[in-house]
């Protein structure tokens, strides 16, 4: 361990990270649905869909902090000599800063659309993991595994916000509906 390069360690901690903040979204977040809830129940407003929105920024923050630390660090990882990338024969390959970063892309868009790219075999990039560095393998699935997790709390929340709006105002024209009758 005290051996470990600064870029292996800056890998290590960016992982405890990315773990450490999925664990706040899926856990935290909840909680924040209910202030939602109520905000969508009493009032169902300008500001309170402002709000709605403003809940998914840390999201999307994390999200592209996290995508821009992983491609700086994998960077970094080849100025130390690591060799963490193959190519299509899995020759151990050193990737210029453009091919690192459409690789991040590629791990986004495969954690964001799961198993699907990997069924039909879509890439972005022509570099893949090298397997035989085993440790960025799993660095690599767990920047994966972030992006998915997220994406499906994401998803999941504004499926479910987006229904807690559209009964909030099935009830509000159906009150008005009433109002209406009786006037």
């Amino acid at each position: 361990m005290e051996n470990l390069q600064f870029s292996v360690v800056c890998a290590l901690v960016i992982s405890i990270l990315m773990i450490a903040t999925i664990i706040f979204i899926i856990f935290y977040h909840d909680s924040k649905h209910e202030e939602l809830d109520s905000w969508v129940n009493f009032s169902f407003n300008v500001s309170s869909l402002r709000q709605t929105f403003s809940y998914y920024r840390f999201m999307a923050v994390s999200m592209l902090l996290f995508y821009v630390l992983f491609t700086v660090n994998c960077i970094f990882l080849q100025l130390d000599n690591y060799m963490i990338f193959a190519d299509t024969e899995k020759n151990p390959v050193y990737a210029n800063p453009i091919s690192v970063a459409f690789f991040s892309l590629d791990l986004v868009l495969r954690g964001g659309f799961f198993d699907l790219m990997e069924h039909f075999d879509l890439k972005i990039t022509s570099l893949f993991i090298n397997k035989n560095v085993t440790w960025f393998w799993i660095y690599s699935f767990v920047f994966r595994l972030f992006y998915g997790l997220t994406l499906i709390k994401i998803v999941t929340s504004f499926v479910w916000i987006y229904s807690k709006i559209r009964l909030a105002k099935q009830a509000q024209s159906k009150t008005e509906q009433r109002n209406f009758l009786f006037d």
